[in-house]
């Protein structure tokens, strides 16, 4: 990884929220998340003193995040594309991958992968025995389920037309309402460390 410039890495807080909705409404789509929304996210995210949302700012610009909702938090966000049944644990020792992105102008750089790996390892400082998440199968090049594939999650569902229901501007599908379609993907941690 190569990053020109001063950059840190550190977890969201509530006072980075007005920055991570203009960096969101930027990169992800304008008005995908709310403000109050990413609070209960960042709150979502803290158990036992640690953060598993994380975010990089280089030249004190905001040019990546990733948020994380801690283990058993993700139930009362997510309600639909979720196939319980084949997943590796039980739910409330399942971890919820919930956004990564990268701004333009730093991908490339391994921010993504970096971002996600370091919060892997906050996960499994919380008791997290799985990851779920839903990957964006229309991103450019497929890229974020490979990059999800290298950290070792595997599909085991797909959902069509997942972000419809969010009145939000896609940035693949805008102006018409979204019709991505999300693999829901799993990591067992156990089975990363040899269990």
């Amino acid at each position: 990884m190569v990053i020109h410039g001063d950059y840190k890495l550190k977890p969201l807080e509530l006072a980075d929220v007005p920055e991570i909705k203009e960096f969101t409404d930027q990169w992800i789509g304008l008005n995908y998340y709310g403000a109050e929304e990413l609070e209960r996210y960042i709150e979502s995210s803290c158990v036992l003193g640690l953060n598993a949302s994380l975010g990089i700012w280089i030249e004190g610009k905001l040019q990546a995040i990733r948020i994380t909702l801690a283990p058993g938090r993700f139930k009362e966000f997510i309600k639909r594309g979720l196939s319980a049944s084949l997943w590796p644990c039980e739910p409330k020792q399942m971890a919820y991958f919930k956004s990564l992105f990268v701004a333009k102008n730093s991908q490339g750089l391994g921010l993504g992968s970096l971002l996600s790996r370091e919060s892997l390892q906050v996960l499994e400082k919380m008791g997290a025995h799985g990851v779920l998440c839903h990957s964006w199968l229309e991103s450019p090049s497929n890229s974020s389920q490979i990059y999800l594939k290298k950290l070792g999650f595997q599909e085991i569902n797909r959902h069509e037309k997942y972000w419809y229901p969010i009145d939000y501007d896609c940035t693949r599908c805008s102006p018409k309402r979204c019709v991505c379609t999300a693999s829901e993907m799993v990591l067992d941690l156990r089975r990363e460390e040899g269990e």
